[in-house]
């Protein structure tokens, strides 16, 4: 039988069917996918999986082999869920067949493919003829999904067992989810919280708050910080800092809000003890300088828009450096703390009483009259309130301390001055009314300012004298009963460009208060030492001594031995020519301190002398202590001998005490013959005084010395 040549239909009609054919194909390589059939009735695999075991590495051979029994290479925990799913899908459970699992590649890693296939034809008994279906590899989507599990686990085990509070709400405001934080925070835990808005439970302003913030977060999108009260199942107030931020869906809609709650109670008190630290005297309790000036900012502003009068008062305690220095550093604690209380016990609740440091206290009173003359009454009273309170005796330990205050005070009203203005000029007024004798009151007035402007520019005039050498020793012969000139006391004065000279009663106090006494003491010394130098071995070498004054800042400097040793050592010369004048007001605070560096000088040859004896408050215990090597008697005891029978007596008797403890006596201010007369008389054979001569320049000074008769 012949066989029938093709139609051209015929040929068109395969040649769509090759092209269909490889357009599937390149769609299934294109998806990665493999395509598998298999005939159900005669058990013939169609179509095999042969792309995936290349995929896997295996070679032709392997692949064959393992196409005719695939389960060889499945993992042993995912073929009974491959057959479960085809029988279900064969048996008509599942209308399509669908199963992911694990097959062995070349390399020995286990990858993750999936097999979804389905039915085709049936026969007349709903038998299955045909079955085909498609094999992909979803390894990556398996690791990610392992990957996203793992984290989600790890996330779920954060937030459970965070110390956080953690809340998450729907649209509604409601609570769909709660910590362990949370729920073990709030009494009844979950099953008051869950479904629950804010507003329903706990339930309070706070808390309606609580909900609109919510509610602005699923409007807005923004993170919101807050801080929120809570009050735990003990019953214990807490301080949530709360954070709410926006949950969002796949397709960036907010569908949740999450809250998480830290508690920062534990923060708030150290917030506030730093506050404070930073606003509040440790000691006293009461607000600092820092304080103090934004409160005076504030009563600045508030009288400009009221009109009414305010006062600031300075109050510094009078004596209060010899009460510490005398008692010890927590007897002055002590007193600081009884003065705080008794001044805000006398103040009005609006009132601001402040500690600038040390013993200087500051009050602002606010909101007085309008009138300036009853406001002053006003302040007037309250200040000699203010007086009589803090003259009350203070027990202090085991001492019982009488002390008082010197008060400054300036009104003002709106903001005309400046608060260092106002500030500057309630210490003039405070300055003044210790000037007056202390324990009083001083308001200010321009007159003080004048005052204190003439002060401040003195000041500038010894800064600029101590530069530009302007100061002179001037030397006051020390003569022996014989008349012969033994020594000399040093003595300065200022040779002003302008003013001419200047005693040291005019400047001398002002370079006390600012410290620059300190500067110029050790210029005269290096200048003392100088011409001890000059002099060198000429007539005035032999026996000639220079007494120095020291003052009490002077001494008091921790590296005072230090600087004069270096003097005497930078300019060569016998220290035991130098003689150190000092006064008892320098040993009745630390008197060890001031053995210590007395006897550390006394080493290096310098002698000392206490200077003004009889005008201090020193005992005999106390002047026993000290490694003395002469006593001055003031010349306030000489002017009234021998007519005055008082002074006499305490002439000779200062006289036989330095004696008795084996110290030079000397007499300041001898002015007469009768008086050295009756000093040689009773054993004083040491004098200085106008009788001999006057303080007199060095040119002066060595001249006299040559003619050497007083006699």
């Amino acid at each position: 039988m012949l066989a029938r040549s093709l139609t051209l239909f015929e040929v068109a009609a395969m040649s769509e069917q090759d092209a269909n054919k490889e357009r599937l194909e390149l769609a299934l390589e294109a998806a990665g996918l493999d395509l598998w059939e298999n005939d159900l009735v005669t058990g013939e695999v169609i179509c095999k999986t042969s792309k995936v075991f290349t995929e896997l590495g295996y070679g032709e051979e392997e692949s064959l082999s393992f196409m005719d029994d695939v389960f060889k290479i499945v993992h042993p925990e995912d073929i009974p869920l491959i057959k479960t799913a085809i029988n279900n899908h064969l048996r008509g459970i599942a209308t399509q067949y669908r199963c992911e699992f694990r097959v062995l590649s070349k390399s020995g890693a286990w990858v993750w493919y999936a097999n979804y296939g389905k039915i085709m034809d049936r026969d007349e008994n709903n038998s299955g003829r045909r079955f085909i279906g498609v094999t992909f590899n979803i390894d990556d989507r398996k690791r990610n999904e392992e990957m996203l599990a793992v984290r989600g686990q790890v996330w779920r085990t954060l937030v459970e067992n965070s110390p956080d509070t953690i809340a998450r709400y729907d649209r509604e405001c409601r609570r769909i989810y709660v910590n362990l934080a949370l729920s073990t925070l709030i009494e009844g835990g979950e099953k008051v919280l869950l479904g629950k808005k804010p507003s329903e439970f706990p339930g309070s302003q706070d808390y309606v708050d609580y909900e609109a913030k919510i509610q602005e977060v699923f409007e807005t999108g923004r993170d919101i910080e807050f801080e929120l009260n809570i009050k735990s199942r003990t019953g214990k107030e807490l301080c949530n800092h709360i954070r709410l931020t926006a949950e969002h869906d796949s397709s960036g809609s907010i569908v949740t809000v999450m809250g998480v709650g830290r508690d920062i109670s534990e923060l708030n008190i150290q917030r506030q003890k730093i506050n404070e630290m930073a606003f509040y005297d440790s000691l006293t309790g009461l607000p600092n300088r820092r304080l103090l000036i934004d409160r005076l900012q504030h009563t600045l502003a508030s009288s400009t828009r009221s009109s009414l009068h305010n006062a600031l008062i300075f109050i510094d305690l009078d004596n209060f450096k010899t009460l510490n220095d005398t008692l010890g550093h927590d007897i002055g604690d002590l007193l600081l703390k009884q003065t705080a209380q008794r001044l805000t016990a006398c103040m009005r609740q609006e009132d601001t009483v402040a500690r600038m440091g040390g013993d200087e206290f500051v009050i602002i009173l606010e909101n007085l009259s309008n009138h300036i003359q009853e406001a002053e009454f006003q302040v007037e009273t309250i200040n000699k309130k203010i007086l009589t309170i803090l003259n009350q005796p203070y027990q202090l330990a085991n001492h019982n301390r009488h002390i008082t205050p010197s008060i400054g005070i300036v009104i003002f009203s709106g903001n005309q001055f400046s608060i260092d203005e106002l500030m500057k000029r309630a210490d003039i007024a405070m300055y003044q009314a210790k000037k007056a004798g202390r324990n009083t009151i001083r308001f200010f007035d321009l007159d003080m300012q004048t005052a204190i402007e003439n002060r401040s520019s003195l000041e500038e005039s010894i800064k600029h004298a101590l530069s530009r050498q302007q100061f002179e020793l001037y030397y006051q012969p020390q003569v022996n009963s014989t008349g012969r000139i033994v020594g000399a006391e040093v003595l300065l004065r200022w040779q002003h460009p302008v003013h001419g000279m200047i005693l040291p009663d005019d400047f001398i106090p002002i370079a006390e208060e600012t410290g620059l006494i300190i500067p110029i003491g050790l210029q005269v010394m290096k200048s003392v030492c100088r011409q001890l130098k000059i002099w060198g071995n000429g007539p005035l070498k032999d026996n000639l001594h220079l007494s120095v004054n020291i003052s009490v800042c002077q001494f008091q400097q921790e590296d005072f031995v230090k600087k004069i040793i270096n003097v005497f050592e930078s300019v060569d010369i016998n220290p035991a020519r130098i003689t150190l004048e000092i006064t008892e007001s320098m040993v009745l605070g630390n008197i060890s301190e001031t053995i210590k560096k007395m006897q550390a000088l006394k080493k290096k040859g310098i002698k000392f002398a206490m200077d003004d004896f009889g005008t201090g408050h020193s005992s005999l215990s106390s002047l026993k202590k000290l490694p003395l090597d002469q006593i001055k008697i003031d010349q306030s005891f000489i002017h009234d001998i021998p007519e005055n029978n008082d002074a006499a007596v305490i002439v000779q008797t200062i006289i036989a005490m330095g004696n008795n403890l084996g110290m030079e006596v000397i007499a300041e201010g001898v002015e007469t013959t009768a008086q050295k007369d009756f000093l040689i008389q009773h054993q004083c054979v040491n004098f200085q005084g106008y009788l001999f001569g006057n303080p007199m320049p060095v040119n002066e000074f060595e001249r006299v010395f040559k003619e050497q008769d007083f006699t």
